[in-house]
């Protein structure tokens, strides 16, 4: 799917959603509850936007899950689901990773937070695990540029494009793809990473987030494809890499039970 600003222009984030539902109930409450129940389960949907869409596409957001879910039919992995959406909060992406790993932040006044993803960056400044809303932006720039970027080079060699799962083997380290590549294939990916790492670092601290003195927490699962990189650029002085690529979602977790004990 094409990355979309407003994500409730039609069905297709609705549908999406509901993958994650299923396997969530699934894995977690269990296959066998949910049938016992006829599949039928009340949900309280906890989900995220970009901290400067908040804003703008929250309630619409909001809006777009509850007017979609009144009661719902589906079938997951030959599971039937009968729900209801009753209740849809939306939360900042990024600020929610970062509650999620207040812990392993603390200490710092002023943290910068970069949470890269397939299609954006987003990113917040923190002080006192205060949002400033004048560091609050996303950015163009997401793993999916990179992506792009290395085979528009293999494209020009006249060759076919990598596979992202190649590519990611390749940053990753794994052996059984780094055995199976050419030379010339990994040189090709690791240096074109290691200049868009540099470019992506440049254009966070354009948007005013202080790599040289501030902590920089990196979240999401395009920090850790690129953290060799990203620590081989050397523009980062106080680097921390959050490794749970599900921060955000548990962050909305803790925000929403703090809300209901508020």
């Amino acid at each position: 799917m094409p990355q979309l600003t407003d994500k409730t222009t039609d069905d297709r984030y609705f549908i999406l959603t509901l993958f994650a539902i299923g396997k969530e109930l699934a894995d977690n409450v269990g296959a066998s509850f949910v049938a016992k129940r006829g599949g039928k389960l009340d949900i309280v949907l906890l989900a995220g936007l970009p901290p400067l869409h908040c804003k703008e596409f929250g309630q619409r957001f909001s809006n777009y899950f509850k007017n979609h879910g009144q009661t719902v039919n589906f079938e997951f992995n030959k599971i039937n689901f009968n729900i209801r959406i009753c209740d849809v909060h939306i939360y900042p992406q990024a600020y929610a990773a970062a509650i999620h790993a207040k812990d392993t932040l603390a200490g710092g006044k002023t943290i910068g937070i970069v949470d890269i993803g397939g299609y954006t960056c987003d990113l917040l400044l923190l002080n006192d695990f205060r949002p400033d809303m004048n560091v609050c932006t996303s950015i163009y720039q997401g793993v999916n540029t990179l992506f792009q970027q290395i085979n528009e080079q293999v494209r020009a060699k006249g060759a076919k494009d990598i596979p992202d799962a190649i590519i990611e083997g390749i940053l990753r380290g794994d052996k059984r793809v780094l055995t199976d590549c050419s030379q010339d294939r990994i040189s090709l990916v690791k240096t074109t990473a290691k200049a868009f790492a540099k470019e992506l670092l440049l254009s966070v601290s354009q948007a005013g987030i202080d790599l040289a003195e501030s902590r920089t927490a990196f979240i999401g699962g395009g920090s850790l494809l690129l953290r060799k990189q990203i620590e081989s650029v050397g523009m980062v002085s106080k680097p921390i890499f959050i490794e749970a690529v599900t921060a955000n979602a548990a962050g909305y977790k803790v925000l929403y039970e703090n809300r209901k004990a508020s």
